[in-house]
C-alpha cells in the first residue's frame, strides 16, 4: 500500500496545542518540521504532504491553525531529507499557471525528482478578499479555470525535451534552442507563451494529487492525478469510490492503476483500547466548538449555521449551500449526519477530531487490521495518515503500525526508487 502524510504543525485535531503531546511555538521552527520530516521518512512514507489555507482561520483566536507557504517549506525540507516525496499545495484560483509550473520544478530539480503539487480550486470563501476581489467565483467556473491551469503548467513542463542541456565545453554550445519550444498557449482563461526557465525536471512530468470528491474534481483527478486524496468513511462506499476513479482514469485513456485513491485516516493508537480511548477523549476535551464550527462555516461556503440548535438533529442543507461553496466535503458531512442521526453537537466533536476524516481509536494491531482490510478489498491504495497530534501521532504511527504492515507483506521495508513517481508506482 501507499502512505502519505498529511502535515499540519500541531496536528489537525481542533485545539491540540493544548494538549502536553505538542509544543506551541515549534511549529514556527524548520528544526519541527525537519524532524515530522524525517520521522516520515524514517517509516518509508512515499509523501509528505502540506496542504495550504489562502486566508487566517476564523477560529486562530482558540486554535493555532497557521498556515506556512508549502513551497517555501518544502523547498527547505528538501535540504534536509532524501528520499521521501515532497507534495504542496497550490491554487489554480489564486496564482498563474508560469509561476506555479517554475516554482515546482525548480523544486523537483533541488529534491532530486521527489516533488508533487497537489491541486486545489480554493473552496474557502474568504479568501476572495486577499486576492483583490470580494467574492470566490463558483464551483463550476473554479473548475474551468482549473482545468485549464492545469493543461498550461503540463504544458510548460514539457517545452523543455530531455536532453535540451548539452554543456559542451569544447563547443560552447550549452542549451540547443531547437530542444526548447514555447509553449504559445492561448485559451480562455490564460494566455502563457513559455518556455519555462529552468530546464524539464527530474521527473519529466511531476506527479499531481487532487482531492475533488464532486463530479468535476473527480473528472479532473481521472484526466491529471497520479494520487486522490479523499474523504471515506465506509469500506463499501470508498470501493464505490475508487472503482469510479479508476474507470474514469480508463475513459481519460490511462490505465486503472495509474490513479491511486488514498482516503484521510486519523490513527489514536495506545498500548490497548482502553489506553486509546482515554487518548481520544483527552484530545477530544480540547476541541473548541465554536471554532470548529467556524471550520464548518468555511466548508459550507460561508453558510451561517449558527442558528442550528446544537442538540438537534442535524438538517439536510444541501439545497441552501452557497453556489461557490464546496462540493464534496459539505455533502459527507450532511451524508453522514442524517444517515447517523447527529445533533450538530456530535457532528462538531466528531469533524473536530480529524477534520471530518475517519479516526481510527484502537491498538496498534487494531489500526493495521483496519488498513489492511480496506486495501485487500480494494477499497484503497494506500492512505494519507492525518495525525491529530504532532509529533507524537506521527511518531506513534510510524514506530508501531508501519513495522506490523511490513511484516505483513504489505508496506515497503526500503525505498525501492528515488524519485516520488517511483515511490508511488512500486
Amino acid at each position: 500500500m501507499h502512505l502519505a502524510v498529511f502535515a499540519q504543525a500541531m496536528g489537525v485535531s481542533q485545539g491540540v496545542w493544548r494538549s502536553p503531546r505538542t509544543v506551541p511555538g515549534a511549529e514556527q521552527s524548520l528544526a519541527h518540521w525537519t524532524h515530522l520530516a524525517q520521522t516520515a521518512e524514517a517509516g518509508c512514507f512515499d509523501a509528505f504532504f502540506v496542504a495550504d489555507a489562502l486566508t487566517l482561520s476564523s477560529g486562530i483566536a482558540s486554535d493555532a491553525t497557521l498556515r506556512p507557504d508549502p513551497v517555501a517549506l518544502l523547498s527547505a525540507l528538501a535540504a534536509t531529507t532524501s528520499r521521501i516525496g515532497l507534495i504542496g499545495t497550490s491554487s489554480t484560483t489564486y496564482n498563474d499557471p508560469f509561476t506555479v509550473a517554475r516554482q515546482f520544478a525548480t523544486l523537483d530539480h533541488l529534491s532530486g525528482g521527489r516533488a508533487g503539487w497537489n491541486v486545489v480550486t480554493t473552496a474557502i470563501a474568504a479568501a476572495a478578499e486577499n486576492y483583490g476581489t470580494d467574492t470566490l467565483p463558483d464551483h463550476a467556473d473554479r473548475y474551468e479555470r482549473g482545468e485549464e491551469f492545469v493543461d498550461v503548467v503540463l504544458g510548460l513542463w514539457d517545452c523543455w525535451e530531455p536532453d535540451a542541456v548539452v554543456a559542451d565545453r569544447t563547443t560552447g554550445v550549452y542549451a540547443d534552442p531547437d530542444r526548447i519550444r514555447p509553449l504559445d498557449h492561448r485559451g480562455k482563461h490564460f494566455q502563457v507563451r513559455g518556455p519555462l526557465t529552468i530546464p524539464r525536471s527530474p521527473q519529466g512530468r511531476l506527479p499531481l494529487a487532487q482531492a475533488g470528491s464532486s463530479g468535476p474534481g473527480m473528472q479532473l483527478g481521472a484526466r491529471v492525478a497520479d494520487l486522490v486524496f479523499t474523504t471515506q468513511v465506509d469500506p463499501d462506499a470508498s470501493l464505490a469510490f475508487a472503482d469510479e476513479m479508476r474507470a474514469l482514469a480508463v475513459a481519460a485513456g490511462r490505465r486503472a492503476e495509474d490513479v491511486k485513491v488514498l482516503p484521510g485516516v486519523t490513527p489514536i493508537l495506545g498500548r490497548t483500547r482502553a489506553e486509546a480511548r482515554e487518548l481520544a477523549a483527552e484530545l477530544g476535551s480540547y476541541v473548541s466548538e465554536q471554532s470548529t464550527l467556524q471550520f464548518m462555516t468555511a466548508s459550507f461556503g460561508g453558510l451561517d449555521l449558527s442558528g442550528i440548535d446544537l442538540d438537534a438533529p442535524f438538517p439536510d442543507l444541501r439545497d441552501q449551500l452557497p453556489a461557490h461553496a464546496g462540493v464534496s466535503r459539505p455533502a459527507l458531512f450532511i451524508r453522514t449526519a442524517l444517515e447517523e442521526g447527529l445533533t450538530l453537537r456530535q457532528l462538531l466533536q466528531r469533524i473536530g477530531l480529524s477534520i471530518g476524516h475517519r479516526s481510527l481509536v484502537g491498538t496498534p494491531d487494531d489500526v493495521a487490521d483496519d488498513l489492511q482490510r480496506w486495501f485487500e478489498a480494494g477499497a484503497a491504495d494506500g492512505f494519507i495518515v492525518i495525525p491529530a497530534d504532532m509529533p507524537g501521532g506521527l511518531t506513534d504511527f510510524v514506530e508501531e503500525v508501519v513495522p506490523r504492515l511490513q511484516r505483513r507483506g504489505l508496506f515497503r521495508e526500503r525505498y525501492a526508487g528515488a524519485t516520488l513517481r517511483e515511490h508511488l508506482t512500486d
